[in-house]
């Protein structure tokens, strides 16, 4: 099945909250290729050496998040701060709000998307919408910042 994030890659950098689990599977169904680093080492290590299309960080970084950010920024990587799913949620409970988030990836890469298509036709456009009642989560978009 294609979708909007067939053969996207995505990275998911889990801390103390993150189950990335449900996370992967959402990713998987939408035909994206999720990519978990359990830590903030291997969350640098794989951005250095591979490319990527969005980021999902766990709020359970704590500091540590904000140089993994300034990263995605430097890559020009849009990436969401989550902190849910989460291990204390019900597997229903997990797999809605890793749907919420595959959601939110999607729209932000399309958005993207047709932000450069309209930029390389000379159209000004404003990259990303506001995102509006997402409490589990923040949407950062590097070019913005």
């Amino acid at each position: 099945m294609h979708t909007r994030l067939s053969g996207k890659k995505i990275l998911i950098v889990k801390g103390s909250l993150l189950v990335p689990f449900a996370l992967e599977m959402a990713l998987a169904e939408r035909g994206a290729r999720a990519i978990t680093a359990t830590n903030i080492i291997s969350a640098f290590s794989l951005i250095e050496r591979e490319p990527f299309d969005a980021a999902v960080i766990d709020k359970g970084l704590h500091n540590e998040a904000y140089d993994l950010c300034a990263e995605f920024k430097s890559f020009d990587i849009p990436y969401i701060l989550a902190d849910e799913p989460h291990e204390l949620q019900k597997p229903a409970a997990q797999m809605s709000a890793a749907y919420e988030i595959v959601a939110k990836i999607a729209e932000i890469l399309e958005t993207r998307e047709r932000g450069r298509e309209q930029s390389e036709l000379g159209v000004s456009v404003a990259r990303y919408p506001a995102v509006k009642g997402m409490a589990s989560m923040g949407v950062i978009d590097p070019a913005r910042l």
